[in-house]
């Protein structure tokens, strides 16, 4: 499959049914109307001397003109360099001019950005307004003498069909090259373990450069309805599940969070929901229960990095209800292998058997390309077939996985290895904390120390004192952390990972090495 043939295939089943929904604004277009407008600026594109492999991008918020210009790209087999708009501009310019792109289509939120864009990424030729004309021509002006004829690209599996930054959680981005193949084996994936026996819609509140985006391309697949939010808002995202009735929505555990605290969260009806997705990092027990209890049997969590595509692991609605019944530790595991993605746990080269802790593995037909003009990162990252995640975890006899670190984040203190997101899920399973961060502090006696910063539920107190007692009654005092810092707001990146390097660096800034 092309990376268009999703829409295509949707608009097959239904060319008058409502594709992209604004949620703010009410603007709507159909499958006819996002198809037709595909070919037409796909046909503008090639008229302005761009083709098959080209590399574009589009700034914007999750906006319906957006979203179409990037599956103009697909309609051409051009390349997007999936940026996120909250990133910093000078992070996007940096990452744009790095990765060769040829023509930036944004909106007019970033219209006073530009200029530093046009200073920072020299190598950008053409800049292109969606909505408004000004020093840079609007899409209509840009697309006026263009038609919406027909025309193919020749399919082949293994073309390039998009660079997705990564996040930047651990250094400077990488440039995921990903295939045709890849987001077909994510769309086949997603089909097979959330099936639907009615036309889903989907609320996209996480930017559709990144995973929302993929599930997108399932929801269009099957004749859905995308309902856009341009930013994260609790209120909106309630109003909307309960006023155009969706079925699928995609967002981090911290944006759950909120939710689940916001004083109207009860108030909305979220029966029409059948798939609510997290993912990016694990939720609390204790916080999975409470959003069951609201919003209904429907949480589900994936697992997969845009290295692997995703979901490589999934944990289902029922495994939630199952594991509240009957096995409550699942509540921890981030799901069974899915049926097209080979899962394992490895060291040395060599795979571990059931209850062996080791590096999760993956092995299949979505794989990455490489990264961007980094073949030696890339090579690192595999080893006979498998890419390496990073990841620290194990599985379970009934094939569940569990994730215990990253392999950079285990804490060696006194000599014994301590998984930090074991003492963030027991400090998350206290009922003031909303959110927290696990680290390794240098320390004289122990090499390092357990140190966590901890946000707070709004209105809550507890001292540190009360929560150091609280994890050691749990998980005893080696794992404990010996020091609590409550601050006000935890540092995270664009797309709403916390960033526990950035809490690690600065308890490390005078030493010449981050490991003691």
């Amino acid at each position: 499959m092309n990376g268009i043939d999703y829409l295509d295939r949707g608009w097959r089943i239904g060319a008058d049914t409502v594709c992209l929904l604004d949620g703010a604004s009410g603007e709507r277009l159909t499958y006819d109307q996002v198809r037709t407008n595909t070919f037409r600026i796909g046909n503008a594109l090639q008229a302005h001397g761009y083709q098959t492999g080209s590399k574009g991008a589009v700034l914007a918020y999750n906006e319906i003109g957006a979203f179409v210009v990037y599956l103009s790209f697909m309609r051409l087999g051009m390349v997007p360099i999936t940026i996120n708009s909250r990133n910093s501009i000078a992070e996007n310019a940096s990452i744009l001019d790095t990765m060769g792109c040829e023509i930036l289509f944004y909106s007019t939120a970033f219209a006073q950005a530009i200029a530093d864009v046009k200073r920072l990424a020299p190598q950008i030729r053409e800049f292109v307004c969606i909505d408004a004309d000004g020093e840079d021509p609007s899409l209509a002006a840009w697309t006026a003498d263009a038609s919406s004829d027909y025309f193919e690209v020749p399919h082949d599996p293994d073309r390039l069909l998009l660079i997705q930054p990564t996040g930047g959680t651990t250094g400077k981005p990488k440039g995921v090259m990903v295939a045709n193949r890849g987001m077909e084996n994510h769309v086949a994936n997603m089909m097979a373990v959330a099936p639907m026996n009615s036309r889903p819609v989907f609320l996209a509140v996480a930017p559709l450069t990144h995973a929302a985006g993929y599930v997108m391309q399932t929801c269009l697949a099957q004749n859905g309805t995308g309902v856009l939010l341009s930013k994260p808002d609790k209120v909106g995202i309630m109003r909307l599940i309960q006023e155009h009735k969706v079925t699928h929505t995609f967002v981090p555990p911290t944006l759950i969070y909120e939710l689940l605290d916001h004083p109207d969260v009860s108030k909305y009806d979220y029966s029409s929901m059948r798939y609510f997705i997290y993912g990016a990092a694990p939720m609390s027990p204790d916080k999975v229960r409470r959003a069951i209890d609201v919003f209904g049997p429907v949480m589900c969590q994936v697992y997969g990095q845009s290295e692997t595509s995703f979901p490589n692991t999934f944990l289902s609605p029922q495994d939630h209800v199952d594991a509240i019944t009957s096995a409550p530790e699942r509540l921890s595991s981030c799901g069974r292998s899915t049926p097209l993605c080979a899962v394992e746990i490895m060291t040395d080269g060599k795979l571990l058997p059931d209850g062996e802790v080791g590096e999760i593995v993956v092995r299949s037909s979505g794989l990455m390309l490489g990264y961007y003009n980094q073949e030696e990162g890339a090579a690192s990252t595999t080893y006979n077939g498998w890419l390496l995640t990073g990841d620290v975890g194990y599985r379970d006899k009934a094939g569940f996985f569990y994730i215990v670190d990253r392999k950079k984040d285990m804490i060696i203190t006194g000599g014994f290895n301590v998984f930090s997101v074991e003492v963030e899920k027991t400090l998350l399973s206290h009922p003031a904390v909303q959110n927290c961060a696990v680290v390794g502090v240098p320390d004289s006696k122990w090499g390092e120390r357990v140190l966590a910063e901890v946000e707070l539920v709004e209105q809550a107190s507890v001292t540190p004192a009360e929560l150091i007692t609280f994890c050691k009654e749990r998980i005893g005092s080696v794992k404990a952390p010996k020091e609590i810092v409550i601050v006000e707001a935890l540092p995270r990146s664009s797309v709403g990972k916390i960033l526990k390097r950035d809490v690690r660096a600065k308890y490390w800034v005078d030493k010449t090495r981050m490991v003691s």
